[in-house]
């Protein structure tokens, strides 16, 4: 997989992709490739650039916990040299910069739809991209992340605390970790899928998913459970390992069994 910071966001804005693009001839490394996306609501009004900008900065924040340094992240630029000579964030939040780059750009500026990123300045292994898609509709913004080898994604419990941090900023409906070439093997077309882990808005037990090798609550600001992460495997999950696959294919199918996992379009229409 290449990472490029090549694209800028006000072409990335009329796409609708992401900031990464994928090789369609991975190497046997592909099982390394991790995706990890979430879906949420903001309400009728779009926040402000610098708003957003923070949102983007708080999850920087919650990676550098992770052993990636807050001052790596740049914005895009039109090569990969002139997004290297700024700087996305620093640790009192976004450079003036980055957020001068947004706002120049006057696709940002639009009332119902804004997408802003950031890259590692890492091209090919070691690459990381994220990006946040705010809409002002009923249509769910969304965040999708994207790395290639980066190895503190290879640690379950990374990923885990980046899931907690992902729902403490965005209060999102589902998030989803998969890696590449997953979803071709999943169960269920119309429904999201269970990868190496997935978060739902709604209380699971053990008792329920016996194949999952941990459930996680989430609590609310009460005592009350207000979701669960499901981790089918604390390795890390390879697309290779039919094990691997064969744990959350039965997680999945054992969710559906029980009415625990939404379509696509309940969690747009009832979440």
């Amino acid at each position: 997989m290449a990472f490029h910071a090549t694209l800028k966001l006000s072409v990335l804005q009329r796409r609708i992709p992401e900031l990464w693009t994928f090789n369609p001839n991975p190497p046997d490394t592909m099982s390394l490739y991790l995706k990890i996306s979430a879906n949420f609501r903001l309400g009728e009004t779009l926040p402000t650039i610098d708003n957003q900008y923070r949102d983007l900065w708080k999850l920087a924040s919650f990676l550098e916990t992770m052993g990636l340094p807050i001052e790596q992240w740049c914005p895009p630029a039109d090569t990969p040299e002139n997004a290297r000579l700024n700087s996305a964030f620093n640790a009192a939040g976004p450079t003036a910069a980055a957020l001068a780059i947004a706002k120049a750009d006057k696709d940002n500026l639009a009332s119902d739809l804004r997408m802003l990123g950031v890259w590692n300045g890492e091209e090919d292994s070691g690459g990381m991209t994220y990006t946040t898609t705010y809409m002002s509709n009923r249509i769910p913004s969304n965040l999708r992340l994207a790395e290639d080898s980066v190895p503190e994604f290879q640690d379950y419990l990374n990923v885990v605390q980046l899931i907690r941090g992902i729902l403490e900023i965005w209060q999102p409906m589902v998030v989803k970790v998969t890696p590449w070439g997953y979803d071709e093997q999943k169960i269920f077309p119309d429904r999201p899928p269970v990868g190496w882990m997935i978060y739902l808005p709604f209380e699971i037990s053990a008792k329920q998913i016996p194949e999952a090798a941990q459930i996680i609550p989430i609590f609310g600001h009460g005592k009350e459970v207000r979701g669960t992460i499901i981790v089918s495997t604390t390795d890390a999950f390879d697309v290779k390992n039919p094990e691997h696959i064969k744990r959350a294919n039965a997680i999945e199918t054992r969710l559906v069994d029980q009415d625990l996992l939404p379509t696509i379009i309940d969690l747009v229409t009832n979440f």
